[in-house]
């Protein structure tokens, strides 16, 4: 009996010793995490969605006003039971953060109806604090208009800028005749309209001075504008995602110094270039090209006749088909095939949605290779 009284007393002592030690390792863990300097923790939050962010600072005292100097705003509303909650939070935090301290990079994810009054007076915040980062999601899906203020299109500060706007009508949000963007390096606009200036046409990206990189994803005209000129002699990277809401339309290329063309979606625009595309590297087409408007018969095979400088082409098969049909068709007779004079290197890449046959494939590279000195097939 002595014997097991003495094995739980020293058992006793033992658990209360690792008691202590556990908790006197829990309060040296808390105290290295409160002595962190302030430039540590907001680098952490930084990597933080904007709520968590200003959550975490009720953790010290010392942080409570932490949240304030913020280089990096994150708003999503998933992360809110309603729409009230978010909207009055994203408020909270404009109105109470340090306007002394410049906004690196500001991203807004909007599910649901979208209130313009919230969108437009954050991106005003926006230019006003020199942002140099800006990303927006929005739903307009069963919106019939939405007052769009185009105070994001003047930010000199501006490197990057992704608008993405999820709608059955891309007329919604009209863009300015002009972007003047002098900083802007990176560009991506979904389901947005382009506006005609004094002229027929529009041409927004010409005064995007040092601009390198450009998506159109979905894009329209707005009214009278009748084709689209892409004239900018800095950029190097296009890409062009068509869509049924987008419709088709003539598409102008002044860009000199384009060294890489994607062409993706339901895309049936009309491709022609103002220059000689000299030193165009890649070109990757992703497209059925459905005859879905007037005038789009032989469509890809004018976008090749334009993109002659090519040095690595990428088609995939369904492309391939489409080129095909085009071929088949007796109009074609009259047209020549596409004379790469640089091709290097021909890449087919395989889609289990289009299957081609053998013959099929090798009478669409005999076609296409019928007038370039091709030097390999991949």
């Amino acid at each position: 009996m002595e014997g097991k009284e003495t094995e739980g007393m020293l058992k006793m002592t033992t658990d209360k010793r690792q008691q202590k030690r556990s908790r006197s390792d829990r309060e040296e863990e808390r105290d290295r995490l409160s002595e962190l300097p302030d430039c540590v923790v907001l680098h952490i939050m930084e990597f933080m969605d904007t709520k968590y962010a200003v959550q975490t600072c009720v953790l010290s005292k010392r942080w409570k006003d932490l949240w304030k100097r913020l280089t990096y705003l994150g708003f999503n509303t998933t992360l809110f039971n309603n729409v009230v909650k978010f909207n009055k939070f994203v408020s909270r935090v404009l109105s109470g953060r340090d306007g002394s301290v410049s906004l690196l990079n500001l991203e807004f994810t909007r599910r649901g109806m979208a209130e313009p009054k919230l969108f437009n007076r954050l991106m005003k915040y926006a230019v006003l604090h020199n942002v140099q980062q800006f990303t927006v999601s929005l739903n307009l899906s069963f919106r019939q208009s939405f007052e769009f203020r185009p105070y994001i299109f003047s930010c000199e500060s501006l490197t990057f800028l992704k608008l993405s706007f999820n709608s059955f009508d891309t007329s919604i949000v009209a863009l300015p005749g002009s972007l003047n963007m002098p900083a802007l390096k990176s560009l991506q606009l979904e389901a947005v309209s382009f506006t005609a200036r004094d002229n027929d046409y529009a041409e927004p990206f010409s005064t995007c001075n040092v601009l390198n990189t450009l998506i159109l994803d979905g894009c329209s005209l707005h009214k009278d504008a009748k084709f689209l000129s892409i004239s900018n002699s800095s950029l190097s990277s296009l890409t062009i995602s068509g869509s049924f809401e987008g419709g088709a339309y003539k598409i102008v290329l002044s860009t000199p110094n384009l060294s890489s063309l994607t062409v993706t979606g339901h895309n049936n625009h009309t491709i022609s270039s103002a220059c000689n595309l000299s030193f165009l590297e890649e070109v990757t087409i992703d497209t059925l090209g459905y005859t879905l408007f007037p005038n789009t018969d032989l469509l890809i095979i004018s976008w090749l006749q334009v993109l002659t400088n090519v040095k690595i082409l990428r088609l995939y098969s369904g492309t391939l088909l489409t080129i095909l049909r085009d071929i088949s068709n007796p109009a074609s007779v009259s047209t020549q095939p596409p004379c790469c004079v640089q091709l290097k290197s021909l890449i087919l890449e395989n889609q289990p949605s289009a299957d081609i046959s053998f013959e099929q494939l090798k009478r669409a590279v005999e076609y296409l290779l019928q007038n370039s000195p091709q030097r390999r097939i991949d």
